[in-house]
């Protein structure tokens, strides 16, 4: 898989993003948002369902679904 999401596109998915925050809040709210690479979406839908406290742990949510498909760590976009 190429990465195709940047940094942007991610800041404009979590965008007004209130924590505590289910994956369901998460992926609506990105869904919300115009302009964003639908990998955005895919990666999201992906991400373990449970409730996020933080941004971290989004973010290391999203990394993990990244590195699980073989993305090296250090080109990621979160």
């Amino acid at each position: 898989m190429v990465i195709h999401a940047g940094k942007a596109d991610y800041r404009s998915a979590f965008a007004g993003l209130e924590f505590p925050a289910s994956k369901i809040e998460v992926v609506r709210r990105s869904r919300m948002q115009g302009g964003i690479d639908r990998e955005v979406f895919a990666v999201l839908d992906s991400i373990p369902n449970r409730s996020y406290r933080r941004m971290e742990e989004l973010e290391e949510a999203v990394r993990s679904v990244y590195v699980a498909r073989g993305e090296p760590a250090e080109e990621l976009p979160v």
